[in-house]
């Protein structure tokens, strides 16, 4: 049986105005309304709403609420903006939730998104009834993939007009083993009418923002009070107990769970990932 472990052991003044985008998602409604408050999902790096597609359409059935996959700035079906940071990404999903007046939402978010989505929740707690993060923590983080490596391939593959998925595919097999990855990444890249591939998102701008997307900024005085899950892979170096410290400060609420899997938890275990949002959501509504 998978168990829960509770880690044992102010807000800031308001800044500068940002400039936001309106952010592209899906909506999964719930059969039939409840009120209960809604799934908000946010991916990672290279990622899009298209990742959570069966998991978001599953969860509004169990969960009995509608979910809201949402593609963020530089990814999938959103604008193209600079700056890449999180304080931009935060500012565009409390800017989402706002805009679409759902109230307190349960925030979930992989990776870079669950960066995002732990930053809105310490800056605007009262918007965030319970928060989810998927193998990630609030430090800065040594890159665990060769990120930089996969920006490169990604442009070089649209600088050399490759046509052919085989191909491309080969191509970034030189930076990256894992096939699962790769058609991943993949995504990333659309036909043109040329029949060559091209890059669906700003490649330049997320290479030179990999060092703030692998950094966190610090949020002294601040902490959401909230119910907290984070869930980490076993086989990464993400949600280790040396995060725990600060895990527990930003989040003193906040519980831990292990899942047999990488970096992609919710790809590599889906029943069992979408087993214990469901769980620590009825439980602590």
């Amino acid at each position: 049986m998978l168990a829960l472990r509770r880690i044992q052991a102010l807000r800031r003044p308001a800044g500068r105005a940002l400039s936001t985008v309106p952010l592209a998602f899906v909506k999964n409604a719930a059969e039939a309304p409840t009120g209960r408050p809604p799934l908000v999902v946010l991916h990672g790096l290279f990622g899009s709403k298209q990742n959570w597609r069966a998991i978001a359409k599953q969860l509004a059935r169990t969960l009995g609420r509608d979910v809201y996959s949402v593609d963020q700035r530089n990814h999938g079906d959103s604008p193209h903006q600079a700056p890449h940071t999180y304080e931009a990404m935060s500012a565009d999903i409390v800017r989402f939730i706002e805009d679409h007046r759902l109230g307190p939402v349960v925030l979930l978010g992989h990776s870079m998104g669950g960066k995002v989505v732990m930053r809105a929740a310490l800056e605007q707690p009262d918007m965030v009834a319970q928060l989810v993060v998927d193998d990630i923590v609030p430090m800065g983080l040594e890159l665990s993939h060769n990120f930089a490596a996969y920006v490169t391939t990604l442009g070089e593959i649209e600088a050399r007009a490759v046509a052919s998925q085989k191909e491309a595919d080969r191509q970034l097999a030189a930076v990256e083993p894992d096939l699962a990855v790769r058609q991943f990444l993949l995504t990333n890249m659309k036909k043109a009418r040329d029949g060559a591939y091209r890059a669906r998102i700003p490649l330049d701008l997320l290479g030179a923002s990999l060092d703030g997307i692998m950094g966190w900024d610090d949020l002294p005085g601040r902490s959401y009070p909230g119910p907290t899950l984070f869930i980490g892979g076993t086989r990464s170096p993400f949600v280790k107990p040396p995060a725990y410290s600060a895990m527990q400060r930003y989040f003193p609420r906040c519980l831990v769970a292990e899942l047999e899997a990488g970096h992609w938890v919710h790809a590599d275990k889906p029943i069992e990932f979408m087993k214990l949002v469901e769980d620590f959501i009825v439980t602590h509504e």
